[in-house]
């Protein structure tokens, strides 16, 4: 498999900070399950390199030694490879990471005989009763997943989460709450409700008329010989596409795909995304696609976020470059993506802080 450069130590494996807690470190390994190969089953994963390399650092952060890994780290400069932990695991417990990997890829009738399986080899194992809690909790059996989470608590009666899950699925159960309905790791536009739709559909509106009425009050010439008017409704124009895509749920938030997503990158172990997509499109938009292709095809991962963004920018530049005065149509062609990017980038954040996503 092709890298720039390999990472050197589990947090760089999992392309997280050393301060990150225990719920950012189950949250981002999750994360990584579901977007990996999603062609393999289950068992076949298992036996996936980068997936025993992110199950093994991840075991190492949850784990009792990773004060001393993490000691052990500034010693060895950053260099220390975690250990083959996923290969010392009594079956039992592998058990519960293959039903932990079907349970996030949605395979949720296959987690649950896992789990049970597991739980017949090893009764009192606490974060097995959780985990097939929790696969009962989404099935919407509450009343077995009401007694697992309370086995749970029974063999780890110390365990925060354990009281919360019990808490949550009470509440589901009594109908004081409602379920709070999964959102795949790759939002798509077929799953977002009417008035999603319905949303994006007066955006573009609105995005078309601005156009219209750009035709005829160009304004002075701005930057490169840019009709003014036409780089500002560049940016309101992207801004409002980024905002609405974003609250509507077809962008995932802002951060989990260009600051919370990493890759191996050049002077650095670990790399933002964003620093090859968001920086190349302002500077100049049209390097940024460029850039973004060679980096999905080295980390062998393409997001549907970005690549909406990068398509739909594309799409409004060219309507721009064709609407502006002949005179500044090359111009507009070249350098108004930078103008619509910004915005859209800006939208995109906005729009991100009213998401929510549940995330166990």
């Amino acid at each position: 498999m092709l890298k720039i450069r390999q990472p050197r130590n589990a947090y760089d494996l999992l392309g997280l900070p050393r301060g990150a807690t225990g719920v950012q470190i189950r949250a981002r390994y999750r994360q990584l399950i579901r977007r990996h190969r999603k062609e393999l089953s289950t068992s076949d994963l298992m036996q996936n390199d980068r997936f025993r390399e992110w199950t093994n650092a991840y075991l190492l952060l949850m784990s009792p030694d990773r004060r001393d890994y993490t000691h052990r780290l500034r010693e060895s400069r950053g260099r220390e490879q975690p250990d083959d932990r996923l290969g010392k695991l009594p079956k039992a417990q592998v058990m519960l990471i293959q039903a932990e990997a079907a349970y996030v890829r949605r395979k949720l009738n296959e987690a649950a005989e896992i789990a049970r399986e597991a739980l017949k080899q090893e009764k009192r194992s606490a974060a097995g009763c959780a985990l097939l809690g929790d696969i009962l909790s989404d099935q919407g059996k509450y009343n077995n997943a009401l007694t697992m989470y309370n086995y749970a608590i029974q063999f780890d009666p110390d365990n925060r989460r354990y009281w919360q899950l019990l808490q949550e699925v009470t509440a589901l159960r009594d109908g004081k709450a409602t379920p709070r309905r999964y959102r795949s790791e790759i939002a798509t536009p077929l799953n977002r409700p009417a008035s999603a739709w319905v949303g994006i559909g007066l955006a573009v509106v609105f995005v078309e008329l601005s156009m219209l009425y750009m035709q005829t009050r160009w304004g002075s010439p701005g930057p490169f010989g840019i009709p003014v008017n036409l780089l500002y409704w560049a940016v309101a124009d992207g801004l409002l596409m980024g905002l609405v895509l974003a609250a509507t749920g077809v962008l995932r938030k802002f951060e989990d795909e260009l600051l919370w997503y990493q890759v191996s990158g050049i002077g650095a172990e670990m790399t933002p995304v964003g620093v090859f997509v968001a920086l190349p499109g302002v500077v100049f938009f049209w390097a940024a696609p460029t850039f973004y292709l060679f980096v999905s095809f080295l980390d062998e991962n393409i997001s549907l976020s970005i690549t909406i963004a990068l398509v739909l920018c594309s799409a409004m530049t060219v309507a721009f470059g064709q609407l502006a005065p002949e005179a500044s149509r090359t111009a507009a062609y070249l350098l108004g993506g930078n103008f619509v990017f910004l915005g859209f980038l800006c939208g995109w954040l906005l729009g991100s802080i009213r998401m929510r996503r549940f995330e166990r």
